[in-house]
């Protein structure tokens, strides 16, 4: 426990403090609905079925024509992950292509959180308990209290 940990303008989310010039509950509670926001946006994409389809074609890709070159079997270890990464940029890019939209329809407006700054531990260690909400703004960005 930290000397910032009943600062009211300060709350921890996954490990880090934050600090926003609106009260904690309503700050805490706004980030978690736009981080649960993001992750079903994810889900929906399904950017992970574009890259993984676009790796294993890269691979393949590489295997193919390695083996139409014969080219010696250490080379592979370079060449397949360079394929894999190549694979795996060029589905990502064919999905963004025919799925355009930033976030899938079927969601509503991606919600807003007020203005949030990560907390430093430097400046979590040295600042005062009773700091306002604009001085551990401002020291968090600087990375100093002072």
């Amino acid at each position: 426990m930290g000397a910032l940990d009943d600062n009211p303008w300060v709350f921890r989310y996954e490990g880090k403090l934050w600090v926003s010039e609106a009260p904690r509950e309503r700050a805490v509670v706004e980030l978690r609905a736009q981080r649960e926001w993001d992750a079903r946006n994810a889900k929906l994409q399904r950017w992970w079925v574009a890259i993984s389809i676009g790796a294993v074609v890269g691979v393949v890709a590489t295997l193919a024509l390695g083996t139409a070159t014969g080219i010696p079997p250490a080379v592979y270890l370079f060449a397949l992950p360079v394929g894999f990464g190549i694979g795996a940029v060029v589905g990502a890019l064919v999905n963004r292509r025919i799925n355009p939209e930033a976030y899938h329809v079927s969601l509503p407006e991606r919600p807003t959180t007020p203005v949030l700054v990560k907390v430093p531990p430097r400046v979590a260690s040295k600042a005062p308990a009773d700091a306002s909400a604009r001085d551990l703004m401002e020291w968090s960005r600087r990375g100093y209290v002072g």
